[in-house]
């Protein structure tokens, strides 16, 4: 009776023996599966160095979208939709374009779009209505150009064109949209420096320039009388 009982002891202690060395070699060959799989599955950073995305839109406290990013920008929330260019574009609560930063969309002037000279980059200011009123742009015409504007277009602007070889500053007299009229136009060109004043109905009334080595001249016209020269 003794010898069966130890018999069966024996057996138990072999059969726990056995299982703990299952239990090991099945907790081996999980750590070797997930070595293997870890060596042959492609990596990636918890934190990369580069993040892939088409678009970016922020939102303020009620949810309304404040700053949009992208190539082009998401266009809901945003009043202005014949804008899409790849830009950063800031909006006031109400969806109105108040900056944009990147690739410039066409002037917008009381409610409507009108054509660009050129395509360009920069940074563009709007007022409160979403018009344009301001830019510090380069543009694909070789024309670099910072402005401020009233509401009927350019009111001050400093310009370097690469096209004429002028580079200087021009005022203009306030006037309806789409009638420009040069005040004061201050510059160089080539070897010229000048001052040129001008009314709105005759043109340049005075000059007073410097070119090269020669004498300063001051030329002046009286209104009605044909342009200076």
């Amino acid at each position: 009776m003794k010898e069966s009982t130890d018999t069966e002891q024996r057996i138990a202690r072999l059969e726990r023996s056995l299982g703990r060395h299952r239990a090991g070699l099945m907790a081996m060959g999980v750590i070797a599966i997930g070595l293997a799989v870890a060596g042959f599955a492609p990596t990636r950073d918890v934190t990369p160095d580069v993040i892939d995305a088409h678009a970016l839109r922020i939102v303020d406290a009620a949810g309304k979208p404040r700053i949009l990013i992208g190539a082009p920008p998401p266009a809901d929330g945003r009043e202005r939709k014949d804008a899409q260019t790849a830009s950063i574009v800031v909006l006031d609560a109400n969806g109105k374009d108040r900056v944009i930063l990147g690739e410039e969309p066409e002037p917008h002037l009381a409610g409507k779009s009108y054509p660009r000279v050129a395509a360009g980059y920069g940074l563009v200011l709007h007022d409160r209505d979403g018009s344009e009123r301001g830019a510090m742009s380069w543009l694909d015409n070789g024309r670099g150009v910072v402005a401020l504007d009233r509401s009927g277009g350019d009111a001050v602007a400093l310009i370097v064109n690469e096209q004429s070889g002028f580079a200087g500053l021009t005022v203009n007299y306030a006037n309806p949209l789409g009638k420009y009229a040069e005040g004061v136009r201050i510059g160089t060109k080539g070897d010229t420096a000048w001052l040129s004043l001008e009314d709105r109905a005759d043109g340049e009334r005075a000059r007073l320039a410097v070119e090269g080595a020669e004498p300063p001249k001051l030329i002046a016209r009286p209104a009605g009388a044909p342009p200076a020269s």
